[in-house]
């Protein structure tokens, strides 16, 4: 049975991050791939990023409870590790790691959800022309010392939001970047967002669901 572009933007809109976190499933990759791609064309309209992200839409993966939550990473293209992306770690905005696309979720800092308006947002229409806004934060790497890699999230600031430092860390499987959330809260409606990178680092944040 064929999915329409309609299902697609249904099954990422969720519920407050539930107990249940067996309901919290890998976005299937076909439908990750045609929302990715909407949802990059319009990311790639935004002005005056912190960084250049050329997206590897192929690569798109996520998570969601079906037809109630969603976020999906999309990764920047042909990124490997080498002496060139190295380098680029020590730049003052960071080497570009991927795009990450939230629905009815924000970051929490410091015990805190972000203003959504400290945030971009991208606005795509399903075929029956409804239109649905969904967050997207840059993501970056950034090596301020030796030894000591952050994951960046930038919003509309020229600061990221998010600062989380990289450890070692399985992830869910797709490389080069992948996204996951862990310890769904119930009573919180907040979550772990796990990034994976390489399939071997990995940086968390807390996310809290901000839906009726």
């Amino acid at each position: 049975m064929k999915i329409s572009y309609r299902e697609i933007v249904l099954s990422f809109l969720f519920i407050p991050l539930v107990a249940n976190a067996a309901e919290l499933v890998p976005i299937p990759t076909e439908d990750a791939l045609g929302l990715g791609r909407k949802l990059v064309e319009q990311a790639a309209k935004i002005a005056t990023p912190q960084i250049t992200i050329n997206a590897e839409v192929e690569k798109a993966n996520g998570v969601h409870v079906q037809r109630k939550m969603g976020i999906l990473v999309v990764p920047q293209k042909d990124l490997k590790e080498s002496e060139e992306l190295a380098a680029k770690f020590k730049t003052d905005s960071g080497a570009s790691l991927a795009y990450l696309f939230l629905h009815h979720l924000v970051p929490v800092v410091d015990g805190k959800r972000i203003d959504e308006k400290k945030l971009r947002s991208v606005t795509i229409t399903d075929k029956d022309g409804a239109s649905h806004t969904v967050h997207v934060l840059l993501l970056a790497i950034r090596q301020p010392s030796p030894d000591d890699y952050r994951l960046y999230a930038y919003g509309q600031d020229a600061k990221p939001i998010v600062d989380a430092k990289f450890a070692e860390g399985a992830g869910p499987g797709p490389e080069p970047v992948a996204v996951e959330v862990k310890n769904p809260n119930e009573s919180t409606h907040e979550g772990t967002i796990a990034i994976t990178v390489f399939g071997k680092y990995q940086a968390t944040f807390t996310g809290a669901y901000t839906g009726e």
